[in-house]
């Protein structure tokens, strides 16, 4: 099974997909988003959603319990 992002790419606002099993590392340097990727030749993006609305967005409310 397969689960893709959509964000925002900082530097242009252009839609940017991300398979969601290849991110390693996600984290916050001033208003941009840093996903990291994992595997060999790993590079990172700048994107313009926080990780709680990246999260939110594609995986249902963060926090959230279950019945």
């Amino acid at each position: 099974m397969r689960f893709w992002i959509k964000c925002t790419r900082f530097d242009g606002g252009k839609p940017y997909h991300v398979n969601f099993s290849l991110v390693g590392g996600m984290w916050r340097d001033g208003d941009k988003t840093i996903l990291e990727f994992v595997g060999s030749g790993a590079q990172t993006i700048e994107v313009r959603e926080t990780p709680e609305e990246i999260l939110a967005i594609h995986l249902g409310t963060s926090g959230a319990s279950n019945p």
